[in-house]
């Protein structure tokens, strides 16, 4: 059945969009065990802290004209305002915090799929099929799962969401001054507040602006350039002015990650090797269980010939035709604004996120593909089986952060007892995995296992939590006096340059490690000295035997 013609039967339609919703709340039930994971602890301990101090509305205020740390050059001030909404309203209550993502991730998964659809012009109920094939298509895309299952994914879902509005109340307006163009520009200045990714969506308004809205309108590539660009001019302004703004707030246009040049690594071709040899081991890791890959690889392939045979069909009118161009360039335009801030493609199963604008632009594109579809079957074909494969590949790494959270769970209830065990003069170091079955757990969560929110009251006097990367530096920390600084003051006092100095040098007088496979503490037993370096080449050697380093989630 040509989805091209009228007759495509609102019935179907519905039932689509009705297997759409049952999937989703079948892949996305479990979420409701989540738990906070890594970086999400930091925002709990700050927003305690502001809270603590009567300055919480001050620090949010200041995201809004500097980064959220003094390393990276991160500005996301409205997706962190948004984790002070959920702090206020949910406390702790790691459901509701995560209920925002999913919330945004599936009214995103719409909004791809109407503007693939507006974009193209289609009507009534083969609109309303493509839009369906288009959500269902970013809604289950299988890396998405770090942004969903991942509370810090709030940046790159909000930056997502607001992007799309943006687009899709522009397909909407008529005239620069209307509702719905004003509206379009204000989703874009909230798009560019979230993340830097918003950066595709100058070009994607500029790209839309190129698709003709009537028939009357000249067809002349040069007059088509002048009225897109007529009409993408404040979108193409306000991503001016974001771009000064970076300069003042950071002194750079450009660079977002401290360790990362992003000029110099697009004219290196030895970071263009190193990244073309870890891509497929990058990609081969997003989609689990093993074997998935070849056959999301394949099927895509096929899929994007049958979207370029509908582009150059005689049969597909000029506005289709135009709106395939302009969301292929934009998905292809996500990829490469990526690509210069990325250090290495690791094949471990993270950094999902990256692929997640470009998920939803491609959405979009299949989504119009849909509408005007002649044959419909090699596109309807592809479509069910990759939706398929992303559904089980995303429903199994979403398993995998519901595990991880339950461990979570349990290791913060075990360091609140390692804090009562031992005597007054006993100071604990408390070892865990940065992650656990390719999913992120204690990374940067570290001072949020000792410090309220968490825990009742701060455990820093008696514990100090570290990861197994952090051994590498754990030499240093004692040697600049870590042990004695947190006996005796407080953790963001020891942040903040303060230092308790003892002569000679103080170590932990008992060390355990998060055994993943028993779910408790194990202790691991050496000797303090004769020096730093010695005793943190003690404790790695102890490890090995204890269960603690490279241990998967229980099945």
């Amino acid at each position: 059945m040509s989805l091209s013609r009228e007759r495509s039967s609102p019935a179907l339609a519905a039932a689509l969009w009705a297997a759409v919703l049952i999937g989703a709340a079948l892949v996305f039930a479990p979420l409701s065990g989540i738990y906070f994971l890594a970086d999400d602890f930091v925002p709990l301990v700050l927003l305690r802290h502001w809270q603590d101090e009567g300055r919480i509305g001050a620090e949010l205020a200041a995201r809004f004209h500097g980064g959220l740390d003094p390393q990276n050059h991160f500005y996301r001030p409205l997706s962190y305002a948004s984790f002070a909404l959920n702090y206020f309203a949910g406390g702790t209550n790691a459901t509701s915090w995560l209920a925002v993502n999913v919330a945004l991730h599936g009214a995103s998964a719409a909004m791809a799929g109407a503007i693939g659809v507006m974009a193209a012009g289609a009507r009534g109920a083969r609109a309303w099929i493509g839009a369906a094939a288009g959500a269902a298509l970013f809604l289950f895309f299988s890396p998405s799962a770090e942004v969903i299952a991942w509370i810090s994914g709030r940046f790159d879902v909000s930056a997502t969401f607001f992007a799309l509005l943006s687009c899709l109340l522009f397909l909407r307006s008529r005239t620069l001054g209307d509702r719905y163009a004003v509206l379009s520009l204000a989703s874009g200045v909230a798009a560019f507040l979230c993340k830097e990714s918003a950066g595709v969506l100058p070009f994607a308004i500029l790209m839309l602006a190129c698709i003709p809205r009537d028939p009357g309108e000249p067809s002349g590539l040069r007059a088509r350039a002048v009225t897109a660009l007529r009409r993408a001019a404040p979108w193409l302004a306000l991503a001016a002015i974001y771009l000064v703004a970076r300069y003042v707030f950071f002194g750079t246009f450009t660079k977002v990650y401290v360790r990362v040049t992003p000029v110099p690594s697009i004219l290196s071709a030895e970071y263009w090797i190193q990244l073309a040899a870890s891509l497929p081991a990058f990609l081969a890791a997003q989609f689990r269980p093993q074997g998935y890959f070849p056959a999301v690889l394949a099927f895509t392939a096929v899929q994007l010939g049958a979207i370029a045979y509908i582009a150059i069909a005689r049969e597909t009118e000029r506005q289709a035709r135009q709106a395939l161009f302009a969301l292929g360039t934009v998905t292809a335009l996500t990829v490469a604004l990526v690509v210069p801030h990325v250090v290495g493609l690791l094949a471990n199963g993270l950094g999902g996120r990256l692929a997640y604008n470009t998920a939803a632009f491609y959405a979009a594109l299949v989504a119009a593909a849909f509408a005007f579809a002649r044959p419909a079957w090699p596109l309807w074909g592809t479509t069910l089986v990759l939706v398929l494969l992303h559904a089980g590949s995303q429903s199994a790494a979403i398993g995998r952060s519901v595990g991880a959270s339950a461990q979570m769970r349990s290791l913060v209830a075990a360091v609140e007892q390692e804090a009562r065990k031992g005597t007054a003069d006993d100071y604990t170091l408390v070892l865990i995995p940065p992650f656990i079955d390719d999913v992120i757990f204690g990374l940067n969560a570290q001072g949020g296992l000792m410090l309220p929110p968490i825990q009742e009251r701060s455990l820093a006097s008696r514990v100090v939590v570290q990861t197994f990367e952090d051994l590498t530096d754990l030499q240093d920390k004692i040697a600049d006096h870590l042990v004695p600084t947190l006996r005796r003051r407080t953790l963001m006092e020891y942040l903040g340059g303060a230092r308790q100095v003892t002569s000679p040098a103080e170590y932990p007088t008992r060390i355990v490690c998060w055994n993943v496979a028993q779910r408790r503490f194990v202790p691991v037993v050496v000797q303090a000295g004769p020096g730093p370096k010695a005793y943190v080449e003690a404790i790695e050697r102890a490890l090995g035997g204890l269960g603690c380093v490279g241990s998967a989630v229980p099945r």
